[in-house]
C-alpha cells in the first residue's frame, strides 16, 4: 500500500512540475499555443465557440483551413489579438464576386456583399473576376455579415501567424 502512496505522491509533484513550467512559458515566454475566442455578439464564424491557435507559420495552406493574423489595415479596429477566417481561396483559383455571390473555382463561399451600405463605396468598386495572386488568401467568416475579403481584399502569406482548429 507505501509503494502505491509513494507512485501516486511522485505523480502528483510531477504533474504539478509540469503545469508550472507550462505557466511559465505561457507568461515569460511566446506561447506556441493559445485559445482563441470571440466575444462578440455577431460571430463571423458562428459555429465555432473556442478555437485551438497554433502560432507557427504553415507550410501548406488548402481551402477551409482556419488561418489567424494580428489585425491591421482595414481591421485595425479589431481589439482581439487575433483574426481568425476560413480560407475560402488560394493562389491559382479563380475568384468572382458579384452583388449576388462570391465565388471560387465555380463554387459558392458567400452570398454577395450585404455590408457594402457600410463601406460608402458602390457594389462595382468590389465587383471582381480575377485569379487569385501567389502568395495571397482570400478569407471569409461563415456569417452572411462577416467583414471578410470580399471587402478589404486578400490576406498576404507573410501576415499569417498560424493555423487554427475548432474545438467546439
Amino acid at each position: 500500500m507505501r509503494v502505491v502512496d509513494e507512485k501516486k505522491q511522485r505523480r502528483i509533484v510531477w504533474g504539478a512540475l509540469l503545469v508550472a513550467l507550462l505557466a511559465v512559458n505561457y507568461y515569460w515566454f511566446k506561447s506556441p499555443v493559445t485559445i482563441g475566442f470571440d466575444p462578440n455578439d455577431e460571430k463571423c464564424l458562428p459555429d465555432m465557440h473556442l478555437s485551438l491557435l497554433v502560432k507557427q507559420n504553415p507550410a501548406h495552406v488548402e481551402r477551409g483551413d482556419l488561418l489567424f493574423w494580428e489585425p491591421s489595415g482595414a481591421l485595425s479596429y479589431i481589439k482581439q489579438a487575433y483574426v481568425l477566417k476560413r480560407v475560402s481561396g488560394v493562389p491559382g483559383d479563380r475568384l468572382q464576386v458579384t452583388g449576388e455571390e462570391v465565388l471560387v473555382n465555380g463554387e459558392v463561399v458567400a452570398k454577395g456583399l450585404p455590408l457594402v451600405d457600410t463601406t460608402k463605396v458602390s457594389t462595382k468598386a468590389f465587383e471582381r473576376d480575377e485569379v487569385i495572386p501567389a502568395g495571397k488568401f482570400f478569407m471569409t467568416g461563415t456569417h452572411p455579415l462577416s467583414n471578410d475579403s470580399r471587402y478589404w481584399g486578400y490576406l498576404d502569406v507573410g501576415s499569417v501567424v498560424g493555423k487554427g482548429y475548432k474545438i467546439f
